[in-house]
């Protein structure tokens, strides 16, 4: 399991920017025949704007109410 992030951003926007870079970073620490790439950023100085796209592994449920729950599972060392 990755070790948690402590963010330094004062908004929770900078925050997930963070959160996307450290991410990224773990990924690259993953031997590149097996690397994952389940995190992207871009970033668009013309118009402003930091795209993140994320996906990860999830485990699905239904709870006891019938309401599916998903469940994210750990990828990253």
């Amino acid at each position: 399991m990755a070790a948690s992030v402590t963010t330094v951003a004062t908004t929770l926007e900078g925050q997930l920017w963070e959160v996307a870079v450290r991410a990224q970073i773990a990924e690259l620490a993953i031997d590149p025949a097996t690397r994952p790439n389940n995190i992207q950023t871009a970033i668009d100085t013309e118009n402003q704007l930091v795209t993140i796209t994320f996906s990860a592994p999830a485990t699905f449920t239904v709870s006891s109410a019938g309401a599916l729950v998903a469940t994210p599972t750990a990828y990253l060392p």
